[in-house]
């Protein structure tokens, strides 16, 4: 009886000092849904984002990255790492260079119908207003980019033959006059 009795108090104190369970999730959910977005060659192109916080405990967001981009140059730096307060949710609109969760730009020479896709990965945490935080799980979101046409820049060759064409031309006029 003495034995149950302490394997008993045991599983009372294990069930006392354990780390409580959190039933809190957020959700991450790009602008537009679909995560696919294009531009032409040159251009700077990114996405928005709706961030659900379903906890009674303040989200902050702590980083955001991607997969590998090709053919672009990305900027996470818009990024503003915003506070969510409890069940609660905020969106903020894709606007060049301000705002939003990512933007790329593609490089000039960026081949028409070359297409990037990868993964977002951002991470959080829960805060109580008692200062005390803990790790809120990872959430990802899938981005599709798409190169939907180049812009025309001149080879060097280019400027070459026409700059010899202009030569011959004015040379020819200033013959004949």
């Amino acid at each position: 009886m003495k034995r149950s009795l302490a394997v008993l108090a045991l599983v009372a104190l294990g069930m006392l000092l354990a780390p409580v369970a959190r039933a809190d999730s957020w959700t991450i959910t790009l602008i537009p849904m679909s995560g696919d977005i294009s531009g032409s060659a040159g251009s700077t192109i990114g996405w928005g984002f709706t961030i659900d916080n379903q906890s009674d405990s303040t989200l902050f967001l702590d980083t955001v990255s991607a997969d590998v981009f090709q053919h672009a140059t990305p900027n996470a730096g818009i990024f503003s790492f915003p506070e969510i307060d409890p069940n609660s949710s905020l969106t903020i609109d894709y606007l060049m260079g301000t705002d939003g969760l990512y933007e790329i730009t593609w490089d000039a020479n960026a081949p028409a119908g070359f297409v990037n896709s990868g993964t977002f990965l951002v991470t959080a945490e829960w805060c109580e207003a008692s200062g005390s935080c803990s790790a809120a799980p990872d959430q990802t979101a899938a981005y599709s980019t798409t190169v939907t046409g180049s812009t025309a820049v001149p080879e060097p060759a280019t400027w070459l033959l026409l700059g010899a064409g202009l030569a011959v031309v004015g040379w020819r006029r200033k013959r004949t006059a």
